[in-house]
């Protein structure tokens, strides 16, 4: 298998080297022959003038000098007997390159030096011959690591089947040992995987219980502890101060505190019931409209208390998510943006990015600092000029998590603060145009 795969791809690298090598003599070839024919060229152009045997000789000799390479230059005539100019230089038999010029006075043949020329053709076939080697050696190199990496690992856990694996069955006689051992790790595979079944149900069971569990202490704390507060509420509500304004001081900063406890304590156990897995979403389809509906209820009276103007897009989005958790994460973010932004503006929009739902709640407001912005969604992190204790949005993180979704927060000082909530796979439906996804933006 490893020689099939290595095979191919090995014979194509030396066909490669090999064809790189040829190209490149036949390129050296080209560029001496060029060579060659310019300078036969140049010689011929010399004696295009002269008028005896002497004055063709001298032109030939001072042509020859500035022509380096060639190194004889022989004048062939059909009236005459042939001229021949030696510049010199010795030839080395077998490294000549011959030319041959029409001209006026005869057919001119030019002898050129081609050391230069077997040189590049030496060169070119060490060349080829160092990159044949280079890819005979890779080919080498890597079928033994493949070896090594591949069938040892294989070998390897053959052997350990061998050793430790105890099949239910005996080996036949004359059955192959390979398939033994192969039949033999399918029995404990399957034995395994019957463990790690019985395994995760029974872990399974006990999280249920354990849920349960948890589900009934949270109950039972929050009975425990609303009893009393109703009474002390009943008590506080049917207290009458009459005229003296320390007494209604007083009563008003019970009723607050009474509500302020309610708060944390419904903000505790929301959370408790989240972190025990006791609430489970149950998603159906709705369009957003609905969502806004519930949200301009809960949040027109501060609203309008804080002189707050909320805009709401995106309402003929259709998405599959569980409508009571998700509205409950829409009035945190909206309650929270219109906290922040007294006699401002706050932009709430549902957009579709693909096949997931964002949810957006953006306020002209204070801002974050960027220090804060890492530990907003922590519990008991409260806002500046915000009432609370700060759980609102720790609450809105962990209905994001039930959800299956992200939160998070881009903030600058000064500037506002836009809260979002994405949720992967709750779109309904093809996606819509892009210019409607962008017509809230540009409404803001």
């Amino acid at each position: 298998m490893i020689l099939k795969g290595l095979l191919p791809m090995t014979v194509v690298a030396l066909l490669l080297a090999a064809t790189l090598g040829v190209l490149h003599m036949r390129a050296a070839d080209a560029d001496a022959h060029a060579v060659a024919r310019i300078q036969a060229i140049r010689i011929a152009a010399s004696i295009a003038e002269t008028s005896n045997d002497d004055a063709t000789r001298d032109a030939l000799t001072r042509a020859l000098l500035r022509s380096a390479p060639t190194q004889q230059a022989i004048l062939h005539r059909d009236d005459a007997s042939d001229l021949v100019v030696d510049s010199g230089r010795r030839l080395v038999p077998g490294r000549q390159l011959h030319t041959w010029t029409n001209t006026e006075a005869g057919e001119l043949e030019t002898i050129a030096d081609a050391s230069a020329l077997h040189e590049r053709h030496v060169a070119g076939l060490l060349m080829t011959l160092l990159l044949c080697t280079g890819v005979v050696w890779l080919f080498a190199i890597a079928r033994r690591n493949l070896e090594h990496d591949v069938m040892a690992p294989v070998e390897h856990m053959r052997a350990r089947i061998d050793r430790f694996l105890h099949p239910r069955h005996a080996q036949a006689p004359g059955e192959d040992a390979d398939l033994h051992a192969i039949d033999a790790l399918l029995d404990e595979l399957l034995e395994l995987r019957a463990r790690h079944d019985a395994a995760m149900a029974e872990a399974l069971r006990q999280r249920l219980q354990d849920i349960a569990r948890h589900t009934r202490f949270v109950e039972q704390v929050g009975d425990h502890f609303r009893q009393p507060l109703q009474a002390l509420a009943l008590f506080v509500a049917g207290m009458q101060p009459g005229e003296d304004l320390r007494q209604r001081a007083v009563l008003g900063q019970m009723r607050s505190s009474l509500t302020r406890l309610n708060e944390l304590l419904d903000g505790l156990l929301e959370m408790a019931r989240f972190d025990a897995g006791a609430v489970e979403p149950a998603a159906v389809d709705i369009i957003a409209s609905d969502l806004f509906v519930r949200g301009r209820a809960t949040i027109e009276a501060d609203a309008a208390r804080l002189g707050v103007d909320v805009r709401w897009r995106g309402g003929r989005v259709p998405l599959h998510v569980d409508p009571a958790l998700f509205g409950e994460l829409l009035h945190r973010l909206v309650s929270n943006a219109v906290l922040s932004t007294p006699h401002g503006r706050v932009l709430v929009a549902i957009r579709r990015r693909g096949d997931a739902i964002r949810l957006e709640v953006r306020d002209n407001g204070m801002g974050l600092e960027p220090g804060m912005q890492t530990h907003i969604f922590e519990e008991f992190t409260r806002l500046p000029g915000h009432p609370g204790y700060g759980l609102a949005l720790a609450v809105a993180r962990r209905i994001a998590d039930t959800l299956g979704g992200r939160i998070g927060v881009r903030s600058s000082p000064g500037r506002g603060s836009l809260f979002w909530a994405q949720f992967e796979g709750a779109a309904v439906g093809p996606a819509s145009h892009p210019a409607a996804a962008l017509h809230w933006h540009s409404a803001w």
